[in-house]
């Protein structure tokens, strides 16, 4: 498992929600390419950046940012947020992004999101799927800034997906997202069982430096962590030693 750091963007400035909530906003300052830099300095092997004024109201507001970002280091960036058309993955991709993360598309129209798949390339597409467990224990994936439940449960929607190539999905659980309590490790452990040729990215509620260790015991391939970075909560350390532990 590698160490993914986490960016979020508003307004071109370091930010992270709560639960994804734009009233519960920290704001980090505007150094977004200095941070790209000290985590590739520590040793990141990927970065993740979220653009929250597009997930918010579509477009691509902190583009220019990111690709700012992508030339200014050496390592693979994936970034999402507002990705809504085949239009806005290309964007990204000729930004310089490596991987396009695409949530709300995939949710409540997979087959478009399957056919981005095949016409990008499954290399370059993330399925960023936000899950809410119901009443029965299943995973629901939510779409629209976790107001819109999806039709599939978690396992449906991945096994319409997977006959595209589909390769990265990027599971949170909502319910622990940004709160630094631990990690969704039984969400975690299910998906690598259940579908172990995917490369499964974990997000949400990383706090501490056992909560990673309680992740990489899941065998995902990466773990994705924002604001436990943003805060020292994590040591810059526990980048390079889940690098190393990847190889």
């Amino acid at each position: 498992m590698i160490l993914i750091p986490a960016i979020d963007l508003i307004n071109g400035r370091v930010v992270r929600l709560a639960q994804g909530d734009y009233n519960r906003q920290t704001d980090y300052g505007d150094d977004a390419i200095a941070r790209a830099l000290a985590y590739e300095k520590a040793g990141a092997q990927c970065l993740h950046v979220v653009d929250l004024d597009s997930a918010k109201g579509g477009g691509d507001a902190n583009l220019s940012l990111i690709g700012q970002l992508c030339d200014a280091l050496s390592i693979p960036v994936q970034t999402g947020g507002g990705v809504r058309s085949a239009d806005d993955v290309e964007k990204r991709l000729n930004a310089g992004v490596a991987r396009v993360v695409v949530g709300s598309v995939c949710i409540k129209n997979p087959l478009t999101f399957a056919q981005w798949v095949n016409a990008f390339g499954p290399d370059h597409m993330v399925a960023g799927l936000d899950v809410k467990a119901n009443a029965e224990g299943q995973w629901i994936p939510q779409a629209s800034g976790w107001l819109e439940p999806g039709t599939l449960d978690l396992n449906g929607l991945l096994d319409l997906l997977i006959p595209s190539g589909l390769v990265h999905v990027l599971c949170t659980d909502i319910a622990r997202d940004g709160l630094m309590q631990g990690a969704s490790t039984a969400l975690y452990q299910h998906l690598v069982s259940t579908y172990p040729n995917l490369q499964i990215q974990a997000s949400g509620g990383i706090g501490t430096s056992k909560d990673l260790d309680a992740v990489a015991e899941t065998n995902v391939s990466g773990c994705i962590v924002g604001r436990a970075l943003l805060e020292g909560a994590i040591p810059l350390d526990d980048i390079a030693r889940f690098g190393a532990r990847s190889h």
